[in-house]
């Protein structure tokens, strides 16, 4: 009798010690959330987008300054060529009118999200994760776990053709969540 209650607390002892190591392993670390993180951003990029206009169109050398700044700008970087420029005077006016079509060139092809006839969608800023925070734990259980990380911005060429949603900073943190299952272990829900 004494005998079996020994074996019965050895084998509670035992249950105890596998129970509680198990979850241990189900906790998330802070790199292992980092990691799950960054293969995410690795295979579905962050960034913002703009549009810009690729079709024909005209330029006021007083009103359109900035853009033909902008646009002059990436044509001395290579992005773009402009192409069937011409100029010219109004009658009576001290304006100059632009009429030019941009062309995209080869070093432009890492920017481009989506092509249309008339306009490109742009990247304007591309996030990066910072590498030397620690990801911010918000809600940590054995079973989900929701935290947030710090993206660092990256100003494109095509900036300027863009809005930013946060032009006060030079980054953003983004909230992921993940779940721990059995099967799969830690892994980001969308």
């Amino acid at each position: 009798m004494m005998k079996q209650k020994l074996h019965l607390i050895l084998l509670l002892g035992i249950f105890s010690i596998l129970n509680n190591s198990c979850k241990d392993s189900q906790d998330i670390s802070s790199g292992q959330a980092m990691s799950m993180v960054t293969d995410y951003v690795a295979e579905n990029p962050i960034f913002e987008t703009g549009k810009f206009q690729i079709n024909k169109f005209k330029l006021n050398s007083t009103k359109d300054q900035d853009l033909i700044v902008k646009l002059q700008e990436l044509e001395s970087e290579g992005y773009i060529e402009i192409i069937d420029e011409k100029k010219r005077r109004k009658w009576f006016s001290k304006d100059s009118v632009f009429i030019i079509t941009p062309t995209l060139t080869d070093k432009s092809y890492p920017y481009i999200v989506k092509q249309n006839r008339n306009n490109v969608e742009v990247k304007t800023l591309i996030y990066e994760i910072d590498l030397k925070q620690e990801v911010n734990f918000e809600k940590k259980t054995s079973k989900q776990a929701t935290f947030n990380v710090l993206l660092l911005k990256e100003k494109t060429p095509f900036y300027q053709f863009g809005k930013d949603s946060n032009p006060n900073s030079d980054f953003i943190t983004r909230k992921f969540k993940a779940r721990y299952t059995p099967e799969r272990g830690w892994q980001l829900v969308k």
